[in-house]
């Protein structure tokens, strides 16, 4: 009897503790909504913790939702500066005047021991600029099991190219602790197995001017549930400590299905805009997009807006002002839409989707292949390591091949390209350290594109 009630002890004492590894955070492709609810809304017990916890939040009632979505570096504008890295965009716009970035995404790496943040990515007058950790923040170290801890430090420095008045340093200390395990309940469903995550965030901004240096503590506490199941978080609740020790909630966010609430893909009140698409993935240059107004009960005028907002052509009569346009996407990437309807002078609503269109290279390769007509050709496009290149054109004297081509991308960046070896009429230059993305290659007045993967 003694053995079977230490078994049955230890068989009870053990449910819910489960092991959070890399394999169970987000992965390029990965999709997650979650709600917004208010803070003032938590039940009185949450903080609790320890074993065999039971946690209910079931009676939040959503105030907004949000999608999170992730994706390869090589499906963002910043493939040039994050290679084989999980993007997440976190903004359409941050600051504003002479200092506005647009299409702002977080860059993570994720290995069998560690899911950090390495880099952030964003655009200023449409140019694709980024920013590196110069000490990466380690978000969550591998295996999170009860009890274990560990504490990392940050730092992240932003300039912006071309100015030098204002610096921003981010930097500080990330102390996690699982706390707890058991089960939660939220207003999206039941998970019978979690762990807490207890974050406390020593954060200091610094902000570099010509006029002095100014530092501005913040600090912070974050929890958050984390199940097998899903890649975000299940429950995250955000704030922090007053003067008398007290945790201050101010952010609170759960994993959720689609609602038809603020940045969800409606809007309240009497006009409610929507649109659809027939569909969402397709090639650069050929496949018409079909953009289909739902908006109810009516509207007087429609706008729709792209971004990024070059590569957009409107074809069959149709303009960024018609009720339902058709668009080609002339160039590769993610293109986020949205619809602004006017009901009356003043009175509009709008909605958008985020990286809504996927366009591939498809019959956009073809085009790279074969898209100058003139005397330079390169082959394999795309192309990974070795860039055949040929003059077709005839010439007087024989062509002296450089050791070196330069190629510029699509930033106007220059690198030099080095020749290995030869082959008949084709000469052969190593790419293999060129970071991906569109590159433009000239010699003797000619120029072609060309991608390297």
């Amino acid at each position: 009897m003694q053995i079977f009630i230490c078994l049955l002890f230890a068989i009870t004492a053990s449910k819910g503790q489960i092991s959070i590894k890399s394999n169970h955070m987000p992965k390029a492709g990965d999709t997650a909504r979650v709600s917004l609810a208010p803070s003032l809304e938590l039940p009185s017990n949450w903080q609790k913790s320890g074993a065999n916890q039971s946690w209910d939040f079931s009676k939040l009632k959503p105030s907004g939702t949000q999608l999170r979505d992730y994706k390869s570096s090589f499906r963002t504008p910043y493939a040039f500066y994050f290679i084989n890295q999980i993007g997440e965009k976190i903004a359409d716009t941050l600051g504003g005047g002479p200092l506005t970035f647009t299409n702002v995404h977080n860059f993570y790496s994720n290995s069998s021991s560690v899911f950090k943040a390495e880099g952030l990515g964003y655009s200023v007058s449409g140019i694709p600029l980024a920013a590196n950790y110069t000490d990466d923040d380690e978000i969550y170290q591998f295996p999170l099991e009860y009890n274990d801890s560990d504490v990392s430090t940050f730092r992240f420095k932003f300039e912006v190219p071309g100015q030098q008045f204002i610096t921003y340093i981010q930097q500080g200390k990330r102390t996690n602790v699982v706390d707890a395990y058991g089960s939660i309940s939220t207003p999206y469903k039941t998970y019978a197995n979690v762990i807490r995550v207890k974050t406390i965030l020593n954060q200091v901004d610094t902000l570099i001017s010509p006029i002095g240096k100014t530092g501005i503590p913040r600090p912070q506490v974050i929890y958050k549930w984390l199940s097998q199941n899903e890649v975000v978080p299940v429950m995250e609740i955000r704030g922090s400590i007053v003067a008398n020790g007290t945790f201050t909630p101010t952010e609170v966010y759960y994993r959720d299905s689609f609602r038809d609430l603020p940045n969800g893909g409606g809007n309240p009140g009497g006009l409610v805009v929507d649109f659809e698409v027939d569909k969402k993935i397709g090639n650069a240059g050929t496949d018409v997009f079909t953009f289909t107004n739902k908006t109810r009960p009516f509207a007087r005028s429609y706008e729709w807006s792209f971004l990024p907002n070059t590569g957009i052509q409107f074809v069959s009569g149709t303009d960024a002002n018609s009720e339902n346009p058709q668009v080609v996407f002339s160039e590769a990437g993610s293109y986020s839409v949205t619809l602004t309807a006017q009901l009356g002078p003043g009175v509009s609503r709008d909605t958008g989707f985020k990286d809504l269109i996927q366009i591939e290279w498809g019959a956009f390769k073809h085009k790279f292949e074969h898209n100058e007509a003139g005397c330079l050709q390169v082959y394999p496009v795309p192309s990974n390591e070795k860039l055949n290149v040929v003059f077709t054109c005839p010439t007087l004297v024989a062509i002296q091949w450089p050791e070196e081509l330069n190629v510029f991308n699509a930033m106007g960046k220059k690198h030099a390209i080095r020749k290995v070896k030869t082959s008949n009429d084709a000469y052969h230059y190593n790419i293999g350290e060129l970071p991906s993305g569109i590159y433009q290659l000239e010699f003797l007045g000619q120029r072609i594109h060309f991608v390297k993967l």
